[in-house]
């Protein structure tokens, strides 16, 4: 071929010389394939991106993605090659993450959740990622719920995500595989007290997950739900303190979650590598569902 190929051998110049690969678990590290490559002018060493979890050319919108879960799975979607807009808030990206684009909004407020898939798709050019993250952790005793209270949580963690799937649907069924990922919780199938509200939310939207993986499999869309344990964010730095303090275990691993940890699991889900992935909740909870009540006490 005239000019050779990007593999060709003897074009040394069209494989670039690789140093040091990235550490698991940095915001734009891929896995990857090494080989090396003999030419007249000495050996390269080359990484190759598994297409599986490739997302060159992918554009996705994150929720709640100023910081903890929401950021880092923004900064594990740009690393992997997708073009990637971050909502929050405050309108903040996540920190080291050049190709995240922030939007600013609230998603609390429903005429602000109406302008967000516009917003994305005038700055992306359409849509084929939708991370709904975006929500509020409370616990209040029965007997303090109002109106109020119900209907901003439900607003928030229910209708905020379903209503963002349903003005994305015409983008995301234009693409090729598109994907979305629901961010649920464990209080999906183990509330904890006072969290009646919250848990009816989380497992609301379990029930959304699967009835949209099947109302749009004839689209080729995939539809999944990541239900996280307790993961060490600013919001559950209390709580975490207070368990240890405790001396109660989290769960079987010993352990909060990580963010990343969370974001490596969303990035299979959106990649090639999740095809099969569709109407079910992924556990990523170190263990805590399983833990029974004897072993909720350190020894």
């Amino acid at each position: 071929m005239p000019g050779g190929s990007r593999h060709d051998p003897g074009d040394p110049g069209r494989c670039p010389r690789i140093h040091e690969p990235l550490e698991f678990g940095h915001p734009t590290s891929l896995i990857v394939w090494h080989r090396t490559i003999k030419t007249s002018a000495g050996d390269y060493r080359v990484a190759v991106p598994d297409a599986a979890f490739d997302l060159t050319g992918r554009r996705a919108v994150v929720t709640g993605a100023s910081a903890g879960i929401g950021a880092a799975i923004a900064s594990r979607l740009a690393g992997a090659g997708a073009s990637v807009v971050a909502v929050s808030r405050s309108g903040r990206v996540p920190e080291a993450a050049g190709l995240v684009r922030p939007l600013a909004a609230d998603l609390s407020d429903a005429e602000a959740v109406d302008r967000v898939i516009d917003g994305v798709v005038a700055e992306l050019g359409g849509l084929d990622i939708l991370v709904n993250n975006a929500g509020r952790g409370d616990w209040l005793p029965l007997g303090e719920l109002d109106r109020n209270y119900f209907d901003g949580l439900v607003g928030l963690n229910l209708w905020a995500p379903l209503r963002l799937c349903q003005l994305a649907h015409p983008h995301l069924a234009a693409g090729d595989d598109s994907a979305v990922v629901m961010i649920g919780s464990v209080d999906a199938v183990r509330p904890s007290a006072g969290g009646a509200v919250y848990g009816a939310t989380k497992a609301g939207l379990a029930a959304v997950t699967v009835a949209l993986a099947k109302e749009w499999r004839a689209d080729g869309i995939r539809v999944t739900q990541v239900d996280p344990g307790i993961v060490d964010t600013p919001m559950a730095s209390g709580v975490i303190s207070e368990l240890a303090a405790a001396g109660v275990s989290v769960n079987i691993s010993g352990r909060a979650g990580k963010p990343d940890e969370i974001a490596a699991l969303v990035h299979y889900l959106v990649a090639p590598a999740g095809r099969f992935a569709t109407g079910v909740s992924f556990r990523l909870d170190g263990g805590a569902v399983a833990l029974g009540p004897f072993d909720m006490l350190e020894s």
